[in-house]
């Protein structure tokens, strides 16, 4: 039984026996069951040949399952946990399981170092690069906590979500990276590290393909960079289309949504904080620098992801995209604590409650069984956990999380 999906299913049109005691739908290669709650619901089920023979639906009886936009966004954004995860245990090996066969991951984009590696040659870069860091005070190799990450953005559009985030490795290096998630995949990523700082007109860590509207849009995130470096709000303001809208602490108790009209008095605000934080003084022309930049074009549209540094002040990352001569959104984060893959405080799907979280933890659970990945589950279980399997029954069995695995392996075969 490969890929078992947990997901709530849409439901049509089904005929079933009545001997089903329902609850929710399980989709199954072969056959639809309902799971049970309770134990006197689930007296009748069990996997022998009559209860497969009683849960079998015919061809006509299928479930028509219905692809919303909200559900594709979860997906994507329940891959890109499961992505950071394993990056933050420094798994390479379940990073691998993520990507799709034609990804390709480019390091150091535009610089003198680098490097475009495909899906067979990402987890050897992998670990070439967490033995990297172990020699150069990061954690040890084979230690479970590897990476952090902060300021995390995502934007979803159509049904591929973008997710912008800074790196840290502790004790080692830090950067930026921009990937994006589409049908439980991770179908490329673009990661930089820092080195100096840049203003917004030295794009050292830009794609560039020679492309005259792909250069008009470089140039366009050129300009603004610069005019958020030289503090100058109207010259930012100028660039932006009419539809335009800014995204500030994106996910977070303290989200704001600026439009275009609004824009220059955000930002005069943000410069006035900054200057009564310990910032650059009112009037200054070198409010803002920039490091690790990355740009990502897609059709007629160029993404960019940047860490921005106000000195004295705070600092955070930022995504955003230009098109036509404009800038047609943007979305920033301000640093203010380090989160692991599984604790996304700023992402577009709020985790900024406990429900939330735990939400986001058990999406992570459901795609990890949809991928039959045993290790991931178990890498999710507390230590205390127990999973009773056919509660009620004769068959009952009850599995802690040292046998998950084991148990997991043995369901499959």
């Amino acid at each position: 039984m490969r890929n078992i999906s947990f997901c709530l299913l849409l439901v049509f049109s089904l005929r079933v026996s009545e001997a089903v005691p329902a609850r929710v739908w399980i989709k199954t290669p072969n056959f639809y069951i309902r799971k049970c709650f309770g134990a006197e619901a689930c007296k009748d089920f069990s996997l022998n040949q009559s209860a497969v023979k009683t849960y079998q639906t015919t061809k006509r009886e299928k479930l028509r399952v219905i692809e919303t936009p909200d559900n594709i966004i979860k997906r994507n954004e329940a891959t890109l946990e499961i992505c950071r995860l394993n990056w933050s245990l420094g798994d390479g090996a379940g990073i691998t399981k993520l990507l799709s066969k034609n990804f390709t991951f480019t390091w150091l984009p535009k610089t003198d170092m680098e490097e475009i590696v495909d899906r067979d040659g990402f987890k050897p870069f992998f670990d070439a690069f967490k033995a990297k860091g172990a020699e150069n005070g990061g954690p040890p190799l084979g230690s479970t906590e590897f990476m952090l990450f902060k300021n995390i953005i995502q934007r979803p559009i159509g049904d591929t979500t973008f997710e912008s985030a800074q790196w840290i490795v502790p004790g080692f290096a830090d950067g930026t990276y921009m990937n994006a998630a589409w049908q439980n995949h991770i179908i490329w990523a673009m990661g930089g590290m820092s080195s100096n700082q840049t203003t917004g007109t030295n794009n050292l860590n830009s794609l560039a393909p020679v492309s005259n509207i792909i250069k008009r849009n470089e140039a366009t995130l050129d300009v603004c960079r610069l005019n958020w470096s030289l503090g100058d709000g109207a010259g930012i303001t100028k660039l932006l289309v009419e539809n335009f809208t800014f995204t500030w602490l994106p996910g977070t108790d303290m989200e704001e949504i600026v439009d275009r009209d609004g824009f220059k008095p955000f930002f005069d605000a943000f410069k006035a904080k900054g200057a009564e934080n310990g910032g650059p003084p009112l009037g200054s022309t070198e409010f803002m620098l920039f490091k690790n930049i990355i740009q990502r074009p897609i059709g007629d549209t160029t993404f960019e992801s940047a860490q921005w540094i106000v000195p004295g002040f705070a600092d955070g990352t930022y995504m955003n995209a230009a098109w036509q001569n404009h800038i047609i959104w943007a979305m920033g984060g301000m640093s203010s604590n380090q989160t692991t893959g599984t604790n996304n405080l700023n992402s577009l799907a709020p985790v900024s409650d406990i429900i939330k979280r735990n939400e986001a933890i058990l999406e992570i659970s459901n795609l990890k069984w949809s991928l039959a990945d045993g290790p991931g589950i178990t890498k999710l279980l507390a230590e205390n956990f127990t999973l009773t399997w056919l509660p009620g029954t004769d068959r009952e069995k009850i599995v802690d999380k040292d046998g998950i695995k084991p148990f997991f392996d043995a369901f499959k075969a």
